[in-house]
């Protein structure tokens, strides 16, 4: 509150003005009583800018990792809290430090670590998650708006190329695999070029017998968007997917496709069960992902023109379904048709490979 002035300059300055800001007193000597006051209640830009605490970066990489558990998948949300582990495990890295004095040479530093210990590919990834976590804190956080992971120049890396199976190889597991549901599993792969969880969830409100077709859902993360998209599939699926809805008849109150068969529970990772198959099959282990490789690289080589792939793999981006095209071995090329039927995986690998001109035209027509 403005009070009179009662020292030397009462004749000059009659009134003073006070206010604390930051737990400072301030004074200051008017003219005239309005004007004091209208100091007193002022709002200075600086004052406004200012932020109300200080946000250290323990607090921001909880506040992250506490949206990110709710937001992300379970894997993501592992890779982040992992580098937010390791990056404050580094030298010179203090987690009670304020954000305000992190600096991009300080990142640098601690990410060079991460590529020595690990590789250049683990510290480019970690940098990725870092970077994505502070642009969250710039908007919920009022963190500084420069960030200083996205000022560290990427690492050398190794870039190591997904293994794509040939189609023998998937061949040779398919013909290991007894169980018969899981056989139609790894051709509803193969056939679909389905994501692993895409055909997991598979429920049998997702066949359309009639149609000759499959509706496939996806999203991003947790609490993204469903998509949803009908593709079209051969007749040997559909009719190998019928007589397993037949065989499941007694089990009429499950409406997933495929079931664990001492749960009798829908799959979720089977994480494992792909390799041990290779491994008895005598081939290089590979993925579900693999599969879906696999199914892109067979379409371009019978040259289906790239948008219709990407429509098939259901990608938002071009750029993305390039990606998925890897060059296939010359035999493949004589050999496959835009996908096998189920008669090509009664022929012995010799004698596909010795280029039956029949073979190919009956699968080119089936």
């Amino acid at each position: 509150m403005a009070y009179k002035n009662f020292n030397n300059n009462k004749e000059k300055y009659p009134w003073t003005g006070q206010r604390v800001l930051n737990g400072k007193r301030q004074r200051k000597s008017f003219l005239t009583k309005k004007e004091a006051l209208l100091w007193e209640s002022e709002r200075l830009p600086e004052i406004l800018s200012q932020k109300t605490r200080t946000i250290y970066l323990l607090e921001w990489a909880t506040e992250y990792l506490r949206y990110a558990e709710q937001n992300f998948t379970h894997n993501t949300f592992d890779e982040k809290r992992r580098a937010f582990r390791l990056f404050f495990a580094c030298p010179g890295i203090d987690p009670k430090e304020s954000v305000d004095f992190l600096t991009a040479y300080q990142v640098q530093k601690a990410l060079q670590v991460q590529s020595i210990n690990r590789s250049g590919n683990a510290a480019n990834k970690d940098k990725k998650n870092l970077s994505a976590a502070w642009a969250w804190g710039v908007k919920f956080l009022q963190l500084p708006e420069i960030n200083p992971f996205s000022k560290v120049e990427k690492f050398a890396s190794d870039r190591h190329e997904r293994y794509v199976p040939t189609f023998d190889d998937f061949l040779k597991v398919f013909n290991s695999v007894v169980d018969d549901q899981d056989k139609l599993m790894l051709f509803c792969y193969l056939q679909t070029g389905a994501r692993r969880d895409e055909v997991f969830r598979l429920l049998w409100s997702d066949i359309d017998f009639f149609g000759k077709k499959i509706r496939l859902y996806w999203r991003k993360n947790k609490v993204g968007e469903w998509h949803s998209q009908w593709v079209c599939v051969k007749d040997d699926l559909i009719q190998w997917l019928l007589r397993h809805k037949k065989s499941m008849a007694p089990k009429s109150d499950i409406e997933n496709v495929f079931v664990s068969h001492r749960k009798r529970l829908a799959y979720e990772y089977r994480q494992h069960w792909l390799k041990r198959e290779c491994r008895k099959a005598g081939v290089k282990p590979f993925g579900f992902h693999g599969i879906r490789h696999l199914f892109a690289s067979i379409l371009a080589a019978q040259n289906v023109p790239l948008v219709e792939i990407q429509y098939m793999l259901r990608h938002t981006s071009l750029a993305t379904t390039q990606r998925y095209i890897h060059r296939l071995k010359k035999e493949n090329r004589e050999v496959l048709a835009a996908l096998p039927g189920l008669t090509d995986f009664e022929k012995s690998p010799s004698k596909i490979l010795q280029g039956d001109s029949r073979i190919l035209k009956q699968s080119a027509n089936s």
